[in-house]
């Protein structure tokens, strides 16, 4: 689910080094969000876009808004569109739960936005916003982390679980 804090970091990393300032603001619906782009020199605005977020897992919609139109505000709008697009990429990929133990307790975890791993069960990790589900590719980055150097890269993928949908 998109957030503000997604959303900034995706527009901060479209503006690079160009000269543009933004505001990310939520939208009276719950799954909407603008993004007000400006010239950071004019203080122009340059650009208005609308996310909203579809209640179904990939379903988007962008729409842009053009105050004005040169090479470099097409540059960044589409870098935005881009990485939207990369992202909900990404959470429509295949996810896996990675059972390590023969519990209920026995999944690996992780705390958002930290190297704070743990095992314990899904139902303590969605309550406590960990991250239980891995893409094939953040599995195999796992599996060549420090924090596996004991283990063998398949054992891990062995463990891996498919994660069923909602």
């Amino acid at each position: 689910m998109l957030t503000k804090e997604k959303l900034s970091e995706i527009t901060k990393q479209a503006i690079g080094t160009f000269h543009y300032t933004y505001a990310v603001a939520k939208v009276s619906s719950q799954n909407s969000f603008a993004i007000r782009l400006y010239d950071a020199i004019s203080e122009e605005l340059v650009a208005n876009s609308f996310i909203y977020e579809g209640d179904k897992p990939g379903w988007f919609t962008v729409d842009f808004v053009p105050e004005r139109s040169n090479k470099t505000d097409r540059e960044v709008l589409r870098d935005i569109i881009s990485q939207l697009y990369e992202y909900f990429d990404e959470q429509l990929k295949q996810k896996y739960y990675i059972k390590l133990l023969n519990t209920d307790y026995g999944y690996l975890t992780r705390v958002e936005g930290t190297d704070s791993w743990s095992i314990t069960s899904l139902k303590i990790a969605k309550m406590s916003n960990q991250k239980a589900t891995f893409t094939a590719s953040e599995i195999n980055e796992i599996a060549q982390s420090d924090l596996c150097t004991a283990l063998n890269p398949m054992d891990l993928l062995r463990a891996a679980e498919e994660v069923e949908e909602d």
